[in-house]
Parts: C-alpha cells; sequence; structure tokens
C-alpha cells in the first residue's frame, strides 16, 4: 500500500513494503526518484538492515550458531506497520518477529520516518535494541535518482560535487563484492557520471568532513542534494552497464572485508546496542 505526505514543495510517496520511498516530485511535477524498472534495477530506495552490503559467504555466526543472510539484510523485504501520519510526515515501524529471528538473532524495533520540511526531505531511523543482550547491526540507505531526469539528455551531462574538496579514503570492492585491505585515498573533485565511473563497481568514501553531496546537470538548474551528516561511509553506484539512474548512499557499516571472520560481533564498523537503549540517525533528499 502506498502513503503520500506532502507540502508546498514536495510530493512524497512511500509505501508499506520496505518502507521505501518510491515518488518524490516537485511542484512542476518532476520525478526525482528512480522508477524501479527492472529491466536496469528492480528498486527505488531500499532500506539496508541489519547488513549494509554482505558478509563473507552470505553467512555469520552469533554464539557459535550460523545463520544465512544475503546482501543488504532483510528489512527492504518486510511489510511495516504504519505508527503516525501526518499531512507532512509518517513513521513506520517493523519488529522482529520469528521469521527474522531466523536469519538474525536479535529482538528489535526499526522505526522509519519521512519529515518534509519545505524542499527537504528528512529520513529518520531509530534502532532499538528489544533483547537482553548486547545487539549489533549496520544500517544504511540506497535511494536511486533519476539520471538523466530529461529525455533530451543523457546521463554524462549530470556530475556529483562534494560539499568540500578534501581528501578522504577510498575502499576498493572486490569482484566478489567485498573489501580488501589495498585502500587508498582520492580528492572529492566534481565525478562526471557515467558507466565506466562504476566499472568496479560502486564507489565507498570514508573519512570525509563534507556533509552533503549535490547531482546536478549542465543543461538545468534542478539538482539533488543528498545530505549525511554523521553517516561515517558514503557509497555512490550504478550499474557499468548504461543505467539511468545513480545511487547515493549514506551508511552506517559496510560490507565485510574479505579476510573477516565469521564471527558477526567482531565484524568492522559494527554498530552496537546494549539492551533497550536506541540508536537514531537521520539523512536529508533537498531538491534544489
Amino acid at each position: 500500500m502506498n502513503f503520500r505526505i506532502q507540502n508546498d514543495y514536495l510530493t512524497a510517496i512511500i509505501k508499506d513494503e520496505g518502507a521505501e520511498l518510491c515518488e518524490l516530485l516537485d511542484q512542476d511535477q518532476v520525478q526525482y526518484i528512480w522508477t524501479a524498472d527492472k529491466a536496469y534495477w528492480g528498486r527505488h530506495t531500499p532500506i539496508l538492515f541489519p547488513l549494509v552490503g554482505k558478509v563473507t559467504g552470505n553467512s555469520y555466526t552469533v554464539e557459535d550458531e550460523t545463520f544465512n543472510l544475503g546482501q543488504h539484510g532483510f528489512a527492504r523485504d518486510y511489510t511495516f506497520e504504519v505508527a503516525h501520519q501526518t499531512e507532512t510526515s509518517i513513521t513506520f515501524i517493523l519488529h522482529s518477529n520469528e521469521e527474522t529471528r531466523r536469519l538474525y538473532p536479535f529482538n528489535f524495533t526499526l522505526k522509519v520516518t519521512y519529515s518534509l520540511v519545505e524542499n527537504t526531505l528528512a529520513i529518520g531511523y531509530e534502532v532499538i535494541n528489544e533483547d537482553d543482550k548486547e545487539m549489533a547491526f549496520k544500517i544504511g540507505a540506497h535511494p536511486g535518482f533519476r539520471c538523466p531526469l530529461f529525455e533530451d539528455e543523457k546521463m554524462e551531462d549530470y556530475t556529483l560535487t562534494f560539499e568540500k574538496e578534501e581528501e578522504v579514503r577510498f575502499m576498493p570492492l572486490t569482484p566478489a563484492g567485498y573489501f580488501n585491505r589495498t585502500e587508498s585515498t582520492m580528492v572529492t573533485r566534481p565525478l562526471t557520471i557515467s558507466p565506466e565511473l562504476f566499472a568496479k563497481d560502486a564507489l565507498v568514501f570514508a573519512d570525509f568532513t563534507s556533509k552533503s553531496v549535490t547531482l546536478s546537470s549542465k543543461n538545468h538548474n534542478k539538482a539533488v542534494e543528498v545530505g549525511f551528516e554523521n553517516f561515517p561511509f558514503l557509497g555512490i553506484w550504478s550499474p557499468a552497464s548504461p543505467s539511468p539512474f545513480v545511487c547515493i548512499e549514506p551508511w552506517y557499516g559496510h560490507a565485510d572485508y574479505e579476510d573477516e571472520a565469521p564471527n558477526f560481533m567482531t565484524k568492522t564498523d559494527l554498530n552496537r546496542l546494549m539492551p533497550h537503549e536506541s540508536f537514531t540517525c537521520t539523512h536529508t533528499i533537498t531538491i534544489k
């Protein structure tokens, strides 16, 4: 089922399956969110939880018990409940259940709130440990944006510009979708979007001080700014074959390093909660 929130600047449509944003339109009815055309990529803006990326072999252990869980976890595949809605905001909730515990052995509540303020959509996440033991997880966003926006353009007309030009950590992915230890640095100069940019999969950055990145075209003044203040990792991805969208992905966590042990509680860059503690984070999408 789809739910609509709107104000004088933007209209957002979110479905309860995966609590996934599937449309974001401005006053001119320009659609910014990827259409989920399965010929390219059949999702709009999936929520990544309790994994970001993959664990080695798609399995892991907790207290010597083995669990199988695929890339990006399971939240995107579950129907959320609507907890609260106003004209400009809506909150979705997913509770752990018998099925999720077969994939991930923790009791949790995941809340996702969409809020419109003028020309910005804020997406807030809250993870609550409902268990009587320490809980570990990763969480991230995977919003896809139409690129190009208009039929008379091409992807290469668009650039990604970071808030600041700075030297950041660059984390290359292996062909299997894991990280290795041969990380490097790069300067965040404007990136021209093209299939070749993603020839080796997603671009993943860390150790940045920029709080946003802007996707814009040389042909017009419409643009999308993704704000990711306090998020420690950022992924940028589009398929290496020509595909008319690009994803800008703020993350708390990332895929395994290829040499990581199976014990989930020892994974790199986990988020941890003691019993009944909660974790919150928010990223934004601003239409300029």
